[in-house]
């Protein structure tokens, strides 16, 4: 990458005004101490040795945790699996465990499905299920695609329902497997990345190989520092997660490895907020259920900010300790330290004692098995909704035990025992949103007694809508939201609308208090093409944009985003090499290619674009959008039949796409097949029965045929959609005198 043309540093300058202010002081007179901090030098690693010498306590019940045991060097010590020469096979490949000498070695297929032996460095995790990691000529590590079932004692597939190419991403050759790539910045302490875009190689270090005390309290040289010297004219130096912390505070510091989020900073530093450093999933599928239940992995932080918990100021040391990481309590003893001894009771549960269905986090924590044998619960702690089931389709903790019931059943009995009133819960709105009514996303967002994860939840699905112009206006005063993640949204709305008359409204957010949010000004300005030229606050927040684009290089969605920011700076040759990349480290990530294959096409490079999209459709046969814009190119080129051809197929495929069918009806009535064209727009007027593009395509098919009649019906409607349309108005008075 050409990192001057994308200007990787801008010059800014920097000033700081000291005021000192001087006061005169009796000799013995009371002398406020002052704060180390200002007095000491950024703090250092010192690791967790120089810690035990007074945190002798908290270092054993740390000891043996799963946070020491999240990585360690492979060896007799540390490794549970069997690896006596042990063979297991999976769909075709085969995988064998085997020692030679004091070393843990595996025999499998490489990325070209060619057989060699590597050498387990590190073991990662211990139970219920403990992966293996070898290293690579790169600097890479990569962890295997096996793992060991500590409970079952067995080798198993992460991956066991999936067809899984040598080659592919997800694959224990690809990045999802990679160490560096997608593990390392939780599992090890004072963790750098320290990737290479120009070599594509790595040289990650760490302070220690595992999440030791320093992980999570920050660097401790000051603190160390400040009570060997025993200063007591000063304050003690603060560590980055201690006992004062308030509880929001506190669990945005755990969420940094606890939550689905993709790294907005090269290194984490042990500064700001976590949205400084970490952009979170919001609740969307696949990740979470459309009512904001658990789907894939979520990590917890993203299902306990939808939680009353969270809003009620419950952190999550007040369950688990801090440092053993175990729960507290056992059992409903654990709910109860808070709860009233009622809801321990049959008479609010409604099953027999001390069984399954008694436990509550059986009702208000369902889970879900993930890599294979681990089982997560979800800690959004909300009520059994089965009456959502019913309507919407969601799971629900009922039919999660009485699978031989319908929701139908659980919802009367919920009714028969609780009543019929429900809570104002924030997915009722999410689920009428994403059923049509538009309007209850916006009630959603509005209201900030609910969590600001679902807020911003809906904020990006109702801006994921054709907005009026009185809807749009209204979607500005979030950008003035108290929330970090509905400001952030309400950015990324503007950028999808693509309006420049929002300029004044989103340049104040360049110097939001918050990272996330200052990135997402930017690629605002970015995306309209704005000339920001000579805007320091730009300047600084671009520095900052380029830094997560940079860090996410190694990824196939770093690359394209790197090649999406030099498409629209007017960089071409730049953007072709970062999707060319994009598709060198994951070849099947076919945004890559779509993008790749219009870019080549509008330089000239009608064959390369051309077996670009039909690549992606060897890769995705029912995907929509590659028949459609194949179907353009040859369109182009004035190769009549193919255009058809493949426009035809675009509206039989998956997304629905308007413009294929609106395309395809064009290009049918050019070649005077009127009648089939009708019958085209008649099939996309099901899915989207007042647009007014398909309306208009069918009238001109109508007026070709001379079907007077059904054209006169037609412009009718579209008179409806458009009263002031001088063309539809013309047209009608034609068909009235015809």
């Amino acid at each position: 990458m050409n990192h001057q043309k994308i200007s990787f540093y801008l010059k800014s300058a920097y000033y700081l005004i000291i005021f000192f202010i001087v006061f005169a002081c009796k000799k013995n007179e009371y002398q406020p101490k002052n704060d180390i901090q200002n007095k000491t030098e950024h703090p250092k690693f010192v690791g967790k040795e120089t810690c035990i010498e007074c945190h002798k306590s908290e270092y054993d019940s740390w000891n043996g945790s799963h946070h020491d045991q999240a990585m360690k060097i492979a060896d007799s010590t540390t490794v549970l699996a069997n690896f006596n020469n042990k063979i297991f096979k999976h769909k075709g490949v085969k995988h064998t465990f085997f020692k030679r000498g004091n070393d843990y070695y595996v025999n499998t297929a490489d990325k070209n499905g060619n057989y060699q032996d590597y050498k387990i460095v590190y073991t990662f995790g211990v139970t219920p299920l403990q992966q293996y990691i070898v290293k690579f000529p790169d600097g890479a590590y990569q962890c295997l695609i096996t793992a060991w079932d500590t409970e079952k004692n067995k080798w198993f597939h992460l991956q066991p329902n999936l067809e899984l190419a040598h080659d592919e991403w997800i694959n224990w050759t690809g990045g999802a497997m990679r160490w560096n790539t997608a593990c390392a910045d939780c599992h090890s302490t004072n963790l750098d990345k320290n990737f290479d875009s120009n070599t594509n190689t790595f040289n990650t270090s760490y302070s220690e190989i595992n999440v030791s005390c320093e992980a999570c309290h920050g660097p401790a040289s000051n603190h160390v520092s400040f009570y060997k010297n025993g200063n007591t004219d000063a304050l003690p130096q603060k560590l980055y997660m201690g006992k004062s912390l308030t509880s929001k505070s506190l669990v945005q510091k755990c969420a940094r490895c606890h939550s689905r989020r993709s790294q907005i900073t090269k290194k984490f530093d042990y500064k700001g907020h976590f949205l400084d450093h970490y952009s979170p999933s919001l609740l969307i599928d696949p990740i979470y259920e459309l009512d904001g239940q658990i789907k894939d992995e979520d990590y917890v932080y993203g299902s306990f900010m939808q939680s009353k918990m969270y809003q009620n100021d419950v952190t999550c040391v007040d369950c688990h300790d801090a440092h053993s990481l175990k729960l507290k309590q056992s059992g409903n003893n654990l709910c109860l330290s808070c709860h009233e001894p009622k809801y321990n009771s049959k008479s609010h549960h409604y099953h027999p004692l001390n069984t399954e269905g008694a436990q509550c986090i059986n009702c208000h924590m369902t889970g879900k098995t993930y890599m294979g044998n681990d089982f997560r619960r979800d800690h959004s702690f909300r009520v059994p909704r089965p009456d959502q089931s019913v309507k919407y389709g969601t799971p629900n903790a009922c039919n999660g035990c009485h699978k031989d019931k319908s929701a139908e059943w659980a919802s009367k009995f919920i009714d028969a025992k609780y009543g019929t009133k429900r809570p104002d819960h924030f997915s009722n709105y999410l689920l009428e949103g994403y059923n049509d009514n538009h309007e209850a996303f916006y009630t959603l967002i509005s209201q900030n007694k609910f969590p600001e994860i679902a807020r911003a939840t809906a904020l990006y699905q109702y801006t994921n809508n054709l907005l009026s112009r009185k809807e749009i206006n209204d979607v500005r005063k979030f950008l003035k939201d108290s929330s970090i993640l509905v400001r952030h949204e309400a950015v990324r709305a503007f950028e999808k609308i693509q309006d420049q008359s929002y300029h004044k409204d989103i340049e104040p957010l360049l110097k939001d208090s918050t990272r996330l949010v200052r990135i997402a000004a930017v690629k605002y300005f970015n995306s309209i093409g704005a000339n920001m030229e000579g805007n320091s606050d730009f300047n600084k927040a671009e520095k900052e944009y380029l830094e997560s684009l940079d860090m996410s290089a190694d990824f196939a969605s770093g690359q394209h985003q790197i090649a999406v920011y030099n498409e629209m700076k007017g960089y071409t040759d730049l953007a072709i090499e970062a999707y060319k990349r994009a598709l060198e480290i994951d070849n099947r990530y076919n945004v890559s290619r779509m993008n790749l294959a219009l870019l080549l096409y509008k330089k000239g490079n009608i064959e390369e674009a051309k077996n670009l999209y039909l690549k992606v459709i060897e890769l995705e046969p029912d995907y929509s959008n590659s028949y459609y814009m194949l179907g353009l190119l040859f369109n182009e080129i004035g190769d009549t039949k193919n255009a058809l051809k493949y426009l035809a197929e675009a509206c039989d495929k998956k997304p629905v796409n308007i413009r294929a069918f609106y395309n395809y009806a064009l290009k049918l009535q050019a070649e005077n097949l009127n009648q089939k064209s009708i019958e085209i727009i008649n099939k996309a007027l099901v899915v989207f029965p007042e647009n007014e593009n398909l309306l208009y395509v069918k009238l001109l098919g109508e007026i070709n045929l001379k079907h007077h009649v059904e054209a006169y019906n037609t412009c009718s409607k579209l008179i409806q959609i458009a009263p002031n349309n001088a063309t539809y108005k013309q047209v009608f008075e034609k068909l009235k005198s015809s």
